[in-house]
């Protein structure tokens, strides 16, 4: 029985050994984990999109790409969001060729084609053009209260969070740099 107990003993101490140091992994994993979702800040443009059931695709994207971070902080950042109707209609497997890892950038450039720098309201666009943050240029068409992004209307306009506002489209944006990836046209 004295050698029974021995070797319990003995087995705690040295389970109380490693205890500590797999406790302190499994923290910091936590702690990474939260310090990486703490990125986006709450009513962020990234918080708007990710929440709403319109855009859970564009929501995918901007994770994939690496840009929900950028535009989950502070910033000012206009971003004209193309629906999950408008990722729909893009050629079959253009999306899913998009996504993988290896097209990083090019979905990058295609999302970063959505943004512009700085707060733009409806009612300060213009008709002409605006540069986006992918450094090309969309067409702005201005005609009364209709508003057009390189031919796409504008139906959702406004929305606005902490760090911008989103326009919503029902179209997929694609930057000249893209024509003819996967079947994706200007």
């Amino acid at each position: 029985m004295k050698n029974k107990h021995t070797i319990h003993a003995a087995l705690l101490v040295t389970l109380a050994a490693f205890a500590p140091h797999a406790f302190s992994e499994e923290a910091a994993a936590d702690k990474a984990k939260t310090e990486e979702r703490a990125v986006v800040e709450t009513g962020s443009l990234t918080a708007v999109i990710r929440d709403s059931k319109t855009f859970s695709i564009l929501s995918k994207a901007l994770v994939a790409a690496g840009l929900d971070g950028t535009l989950g902080t502070k910033g000012e950042y206009t971003i004209f969001a193309p629906t999950d109707d408008a990722f729909g209609k893009l050629p079959e497997g253009t999306l899913a060729k998009l996504l993988l890892p290896e097209n990083k950038e090019k979905l990058r450039s295609l999302l970063l084609y959505h943004v512009v720098a700085g707060k733009v309201l409806a009612s300060d666009l213009k008709q002409g053009e605006m540069k986006t943050m992918n450094a090309e240029k969309i067409g702005v068409d201005v005609d009364g209260t209709e508003i057009k992004i390189d031919g796409s209307k504008v139906f959702s306009a406004d929305v606005t969070a902490s760090n911008g506002v989103m326009h919503s489209i029902g179209t997929v944006l694609v930057p000249e740099s893209l024509e003819d990836f996967a079947g994706l046209d200007h």
